[in-house]
């Protein structure tokens, strides 16, 4: 095997959109082939690099999904890199971008083990309807929507979930039930397409249809949000093999970061071929430059 494109046990195979991906790598010659990152029989030495592709349940166990990447890390080329790795599994990597300069949405971010008082907070904050999130989740664990009104069941929650995890409180942004919120993917340091797509399940208020909110499609982005990817991109400390920026319109319109995923985003290539021509054509040059055998794999 040349490339594991690492999945995990509970989703062992690789989704529409990394089929496309192996049928390009395949057409360079490339084996690359589906391998759950938590799978005891598998043999890591094996591959000559890994790329992370669908390990959607790392979070509920970060610590020895981390354990496992700096082990394979160790052994050959892992995409994303270790240290991007370690680093964009915590949402705190928020709160560094937003320090060098990048807009995210406004967040209050709290310790697991603290307290705090729900109400006095979106009083000081000025927020109405805010949305809750622990600091490590994916496809949307743990984010609830507090609507006006809603201050004790905001205040049951937070000291539940305090218990558990860091946490982190934000804002509503009603951008994302006009125009959806946007995810641009980036290949290779390469803007390859963006989609717009309507919020997760978790944040939809009461009553809004399924038909009433934006639908996800292609779109081209717009200069303001292309700008602002390239700034995310330019903060990181590590080159990317893959990223997806997932952006939103704040109060007065201008884009700002709501999630960067460099670790198991959907990357929609079935909807964009050209992108896993991009990343199959980088990954065939990696392994060049590793084999020392120009012109084969």
């Amino acid at each position: 095997m040349d490339v594991a494109l690492v999945t995990c046990s509970e989703w062992p195979e690789l989704s529409t959109s990394d089929a496309v991906l192996q049928k390009a790598l395949a057409a360079r010659g490339i084996d690359a082939r589906a391998l759950a990152w938590n799978d005891s029989t598998a043999d890591w030495s094996q591959p000559r690099m890994s790329i992370i592709r669908a390990t959607w349940d790392y979070f509920n166990q970060r610590d020895v999904f981390l354990d496992w990447a700096r082990h394979v890390s160790q052994l050959h080329t892992l995409w994303n890199p270790f240290s991007l790795l370690q680093w964009n599994t915590h949402k705190s990597y928020l709160r560094d971008l937003d320090e060098r300069g990048v807009p995210i949405i406004p967040t209050a971010w709290l310790n697991k083990g603290s307290s705090v008082n729900f109400e006095e907070l979106l009083q000081e904050r000025g927020w109405t309807e805010v949305v809750i999130k622990p600091a490590v989740s994916a496809e949307a664990y743990g984010t609830i929507l507090i609507k006006e009104g809603m201050a004790m069941e905001g205040q049951l929650y937070v000291d539940h979930m305090l218990t558990l995890h860091d946490m982190l409180i934000q804002p509503f942004m009603p951008a994302v039930l006009s125009s959806g919120e946007r995810s641009v993917i980036v290949i290779d340091g390469e803007i390859t397409h963006a989609l717009s797509r309507p919020p997760i399940h978790a944040v939809r208020p009461d009553g809004q249809e399924q038909a009433d909110l934006p639908q996800k499609e292609l779109v081209q982005p717009g200069e303001d949000e292309v700008q602002l990817v390239r700034k995310v991109m330019d903060a990181l400390s590590s080159p990317t093999l893959y990223a997806r920026v997932d952006l939103i319109r704040d109060m007065e319109g201008s884009p700002c970061l709501m999630e960067l995923e460099l670790v198991e985003p959907s990357l929609w290539m079935h909807w964009k071929p050209e992108a896993a021509e991009l990343l199959a054509d980088t990954v065939f040059k990696q392994l060049q430059q590793t084999s020392g055998h120009a012109g084969t794999i």
